[in-house]
């Protein structure tokens, strides 16, 4: 699950390379921007992190001029900073504090959003008129964690890195209810109705995903659905967003076990690189195959301006066990 605001310790502050009245903190170990004097290193703080909305309170109004919708990264004066942090003693009184967290040194890492009002940034979704109801058998919105969340990163595990291309979540499964094989289509948070014309349905029209999916499915005796991004013809229509203005595609990024409601991983038969090839489906590109995760490698594709010359949202980092997302600061401050 995705961090929204965290009880957090200031490791080190340092210099701003270019603003006398500003300095850089390390938090979670990562920079933000903070005014001169304001805190010390071993001060507890709250961080708020990107792809969150501030509530309408006092204390939010401040950093509202700087995040209308959605905190996120920015460039300050040359150096960029990774969402906000706030004292503890701007957002809860002095009794909460007392009752609830004490001194603090066991409440690092604690997730404190519901508390203070902070959300998670949704974007907004093309109206989806032809919805047929609630995601069926347990599907779940696909949404991976951003590597800042992560407690644990599995720096030295072998990585296939792929492209996050900035479009429409879409599933399509089929799903065996007891002799009989069910199939569909969901938007993020929706299934659809496959007899209605709609980008979901040309989508899967363009490859004959579902009929494809079937086979492949009654073959293995597995139910399974595939996930990926719809993109082009003016989804998220951003002019950072290179994908926007191409003609309506899809590529999968993952398959997910219907029956126990897992992802096939990199170490699986069904791991969707493999999916897809068999069944001559397109996938995500992979950017670096069997790479081992370094901090060099997050910081890399965190920092870096563009990919072979085109912006890009970010990408997800794939291992045996787990995926997550590093997102481009320079794509984000601009999106």
């Amino acid at each position: 699950m995705n961090n929204l605001a965290t009880i957090e310790r200031i490791s080190e502050i340092l210099p701003h390379s270019n603003a006398d009245k500003l300095l850089v903190a390390k938090v979670r170990g990562y920079n933000i921007i903070i005014p001169k004097d304001k805190y010390s290193v071993g001060d507890i703080v709250v961080l708020i992190h990107p792809d969150s909305t501030l509530p309408s309170t006092p204390w939010a109004e401040t950093f509202k001029k700087y995040a209308p919708k959605r905190v996120k990264a920015l460039r300050i004066r040359g150096e960029w900073s990774f969402g906000i942090i706030v004292s503890p003693n701007e957002v809860f009184s002095p009794e909460f504090i007392e009752d609830q967290f004490g001194d603090f040194t066991c409440s690092i890492g604690e997730e404190v959003g519901h508390l203070i009002g902070i959300l998670k940034y949704e974007a907004p979704q093309p109206q989806e008129l032809n919805a047929k109801g609630n995601l069926p058998y347990g599907i779940f919105k696909t949404d991976e964690d951003r590597v800042q969340s992560l407690k644990y990163v599995p720096i030295g595990e072998t990585s296939d890195i792929t492209l996050k291309i900035d479009g429409q979540s879409s599933t399509l499964y089929c799903k065996k209810v007891g002799d009989e094989w069910k199939t569909g289509i969901c938007s993020r948070s929706l299934e659809i109705k496959t007899d209605c014309s709609n980008r979901f349905t040309r989508a899967n029209e363009k490859y004959g995903v579902l009929d494809k999916l079937l086979s492949f499915c009654q073959k293995h005796d597995k139910s399974l659905a595939l996930r990926g991004e719809i993109y082009g013809d003016g989804v998220q229509n951003f002019p950072t967003n290179p994908h926007a203005k191409l003609p309506l595609d899809w590529a999968c990024f993952s398959v997910l076990d219907l029956d126990t409601l897992q992802y096939h991983r990199k170490d699986s038969p069904f791991y969707f690189p493999l999916v897809c090839e068999e069944l001559g489906l397109p996938a995500v590109p992979i950017i670096e195959k069997d790479v081992v995760l370094t901090r060099e490698l997050v910081d890399k594709y965190t920092k870096l301006d563009d990919l072979n010359g085109q912006l890009f949202e970010g990408v997800v980092v794939n291992t045996s066990k787990t995926s997550f997302k590093i997102l481009s600061l320079n794509y984000d401050q601009r999106k």
